[in-house]
């Protein structure tokens, strides 16, 4: 048999709302997995789109932000970041979080990639 990359081999068969705040949404689908046993799959759904901004000023110097992440139960050092709501338009998100997380304002913008970091 030939793999063809565009037939989902995961067969949905339910689903249900385990939980949900104002940022994430958590849902447990009843699947057959593609070796035909049945199982679960968790999948969480995020309610903002997860944005990161590395600021260079004329030096290429940048800035980081620090804070303690109560996930990682320990203090980070991190560009700055944030979340924009899936209705807003990127960039516009990104120039609010940058000027809430540092104070800055960029006089250009270069978009470096887009990534999916929990699929």
């Amino acid at each position: 048999m030939e793999f063809d990359p565009n037939i989902n081999p995961w067969e949905f068969k339910s689903s249900k709302d385990i939980y949900e705040n104002p940022w994430i949404k958590v849902v447990e689908d009843q699947v057959i997995r593609p070796n035909k046993s049945e199982g679960i799959y968790g999948k969480i759904h995020f309610k903002n789109k997860a944005i990161g901004i590395i600021p260079l000023d004329d030096e290429l110097n940048t800035w980081l932000v620090g804070q303690y992440r109560y996930t990682l139960n320990e203090y980070s050092w991190e560009i700055p970041t944030g979340g924009v709501p899936l209705d807003e338009n990127t960039l516009d998100g990104a120039k609010r979080e940058l000027k809430e997380e540092t104070g800055l304002m960029a006089k250009k913008w270069t978009n470096l990639l887009k990534i999916h970091t929990s699929n």
